[in-house]
């Protein structure tokens, strides 16, 4: 069974260390880039913007999905 693909919103996990982030650092999808990259943002708990980070897809793994009424809104 393959992996669930990597949709925007989705909260992922880093699983290689990107420049000052260490791996397990998390992530939201903030847009995907064709189809093996996508653009992810680094948040503080009060949700500011750290970093922006363009990854490959294969260093992300999903830890969290917003649910679907939210993505309806």
């Amino acid at each position: 069974m393959s992996p669930e693909p990597i949709r925007i919103l989705d909260i992922v996990e880093l699983t290689a260390a990107s420049g000052r982030w260490p791996n397990g650092t998390r992530a939201t999808v903030l847009e995907l880039l064709g189809s093996e990259a996508a653009l992810v943002e680094v948040a503080d708990d009060r949700g500011h913007t750290l970093d922006d980070l363009e990854l490959p897809l294969d260093v992300l793994r999903i830890v969290g999905r917003p649910s679907q009424r939210q993505r309806a809104t």
